[in-house]
């Protein structure tokens, strides 16, 4: 008697977990502050500038309020945006953005792994980010595009690769 429950909540788990991460595709989020990545990218920087934590470790992270006002203290420093910006750092908080990428807290996924070690560019699953003035989230992060992904690469697909915690 209890194997059809236990069968029915493995089913509807599975589905869910095969399902896109919100927000969906297509899907850009109000922000608290405008940022360009372009304007940025423009500029000469590169992705792992800001998100230092990419090469170093699981999360790429969002850069910390110092980080950003390392050049904003002369650039542009009394436009709205960056007195705001710079009002975060005085009182010690971070600015609220709201994620685009978030994968589940089931899924294991290590930035470090997959650019140092697979060499895979932050476009592959970001989609063209440097371009956007807005972030956009423009590819899919769900557990099917990964296995795709993972096939395309001859990459391990078994469940505990992306299940399991690993070393960084």
């Amino acid at each position: 008697m209890i194997r059809f429950p236990l069968l029915l909540i493995v089913i509807v788990v599975r589905m869910k977990a095969q399902q896109e991460p919100a927000p969906a595709v297509g899907t850009t989020l109000p922000q608290p502050l405008p940022f360009s990545h372009r304007a940025h990218t423009q500029l000469g920087l590169k992705c792992s500038e800001c998100h230092k934590g990419a090469a170093q470790g699981p999360a790429a992270g969002i850069p910390p309020e110092s980080l950003c006002m390392n050049c904003h203290r002369t650039v542009k420093a009394q436009s709205p945006a960056i007195v705001t910006l710079a009002g975060f750092l005085k009182r010690s908080e971070p600015v609220p953005w709201a994620r685009l990428y978030r994968l589940p807290d089931f899924v294991f996924f290590s930035h470090k792994r997959h650019i140092g070690k697979a060499q895979i560019a932050c476009s592959t699953c970001h989609a063209e980010v440097a371009q956007q003035d807005a972030l956009l989230k423009e590819k899919s992060i769900s557990m099917q595009s990964c296995m795709a992904c993972h096939d395309k690469r001859k990459a391990n697909n078994n469940c505990d690769t992306c299940h399991t915690v690993h070393p960084a």
